[in-house]
């Protein structure tokens, strides 16, 4: 199916991406975007200095779809850059999308309606968590995350401890009402370098926006060490630190209440082990081992981080001799086609799916019923090289199922934006010769743009 390539007169949301030196996973990342069902937005995308190809494949996509609009950055940190995103959006709505994730086609569209709904003025979606070689998983599963609610303050700065693997909110990507941010001066603090979007979020329920959560997960948050591995630096802890403390000092003497005061305390202290827990390193690294045991003694929650890092920094270390190729590789998904919902004899799906089984590859069935629950489908989709639509009724709850850069086939007639490639009993056929070209793909949850048709195929 033919992707827009006008851009609206007027658009709703506007879709903002920031990135530098992300040619690995970007080109997934804003064709996930192009591909939303809802056709009234841009696609924001800040090119942060890159010195890969990043560059290169905005601008492509740029050139196939008006609703790209490429902006380029200044290398003043990454706060700075989500704010030069912000002032270049021109829809009443923005929502963030990190360069390395992808989206649900219904992501903009859900989160809009979730928003005038609930008449709020943030409004986020749960998460799907994936990568090459982990089984995908739901990020917020405890049943009070179940159902559609508000998150109120309090309840967000409580999930903001960073001593330990709690449920944090600040990892979802909210949907932001402009005129709500602009009445009340809110943008990015271009004093942190880290934790900018927790910060934003924070600031703004402090000054009363209201925050709406809906749980079908319709954002996919791709883990990988690029993600993961940035370093905590004493500078940057301290600046969160001094902010937090006036931000307590504000509490206090306003009167707020004491469940947002004990939160604050508690997430004050975190970064304070944090902080402690990296000067610990760091004199361990230096082998002075007794200038780090006060830290450890002083703040017992420290030397559980420095267990964890510890961990973490074995996994990272794991990973780069799996690519000198001095440790086993994890098994990776096996390629294979999935065939979703229940295939009529004879039609142009049965077909296909038998002549691919025929050639050697792995056929792989979800049911109706089964398609109803995204991690499970996410997981079945995990490693597949094509996915087989009974209809195009279907394309929604098998988008969960995306697979390996798998391109979404149904039979005639179906219209979706995640249909890549419509079928005719006579041309299925050369659908062989289509899973041969992606059935090379690297491994890891990703889309390719496929803008002609393939020969035998009615695109």
């Amino acid at each position: 199916m033919a992707l827009a390539a006008s851009s609206p007169a007027e658009p709703l949301v506007s879709l903002l991406m920031v990135a530098r030196n992300a040619a690995a996973h970007i080109d997934a990342a804003i064709l996930s975007a192009r591909r939303q069902t809802l056709g009234a937005i841009e696609i924001v995308v800040v090119d942060d200095c890159s010195q890969d190809a990043t560059g290169e494949i905005i601008r492509r996509h740029a050139a196939l779809d008006a609703r790209v609009i490429p902006v380029r950055g200044h290398g003043r940190g990454l706060a700075a850059v989500r704010n030069l995103s912000l002032a270049a959006a021109a829809a009443p709505y923005v929502a963030v999308v990190d360069c390395d994730d992808i989206l649900h086609p219904r992501h903009a569209e859900n989160l809009l309606d979730l928003a005038r709904r609930c008449g709020a003025d943030l409004a986020a979606s749960n998460m799907i968590a994936f990568s090459s070689d982990e089984p995908a998983t739901l990020f917020a599963d405890a049943p009070e995350w179940q159902r559609e609610r508000m998150i109120d303050h309090a309840e967000f700065v409580a999930t903001g401890r960073v001593d330990r693997p709690l449920l944090q909110l600040g990892y979802l990507k909210p949907l932001f009402r402009v005129d709500a941010l602009r009445r009340h001066g809110l943008g990015y603090d271009q004093r942190l370098r880290i934790g900018e979007d927790w910060d934003l979020v924070e600031r703004a329920l402090a000054a009363g926006l209201t925050y709406a959560y809906r749980p079908e997960p319709t954002y996919f948050y791709r883990r990988h060490a690029a993600s993961t591995s940035f370093r905590w630096r004493p500078e940057d802890l301290a600046a969160l630190i001094a902010a937090e403390r006036d931000r307590l000092a504000k509490d206090v003497a306003g009167g707020a209440g004491k469940g947002l005061v004990r939160a604050r305390r508690e997430r004050l202290a975190s970064l304070e082990d944090a902080l402690a827990h990296v000067e610990a390193v760091d004199h361990l690294k230096a082998r002075r081992i007794l200038r780090a045991l006060p830290g450890l003694v002083r703040r017992p929650q420290t030397a559980a981080m420095l267990w964890r890092s510890a961990r973490e920094g074995l996994e990272r270390r794991t990973a780069a001799a799996r690519k000198r190729g001095l440790s086993p590789e994890p098994p990776a998904p096996e390629p294979h086609v999935l065939v979703c919902g229940e295939v009529p004899c004879g039609s142009p799906v049965a077909i296909a799916a038998a002549l691919v089984a025929a050639s050697g590859w792995t056929v792989r069935q979800l049911s109706r019923e089964a398609l109803r629950d995204p991690v499970a489908t996410a997981r079945a989709g995990q490693g597949a090289a094509m996915v087989l639509l009974a209809d195009g009724t279907l394309a929604d709850a098998a988008a969960y199922a995306i697979g390996d850069r798998a391109p979404f086939v149904a039979a005639a007639g179906a219209g979706h934006p995640l249909v890549d490639h419509v079928i005719e009993p006579h041309s299925c056929g050369s659908l062989l010769g289509l899973l041969s070209a992606v059935g090379l793909a690297d491994t890891g949850l990703a889309w390719r743009v496929r803008e002609g048709p393939v020969s035998g195929l009615a695109a």
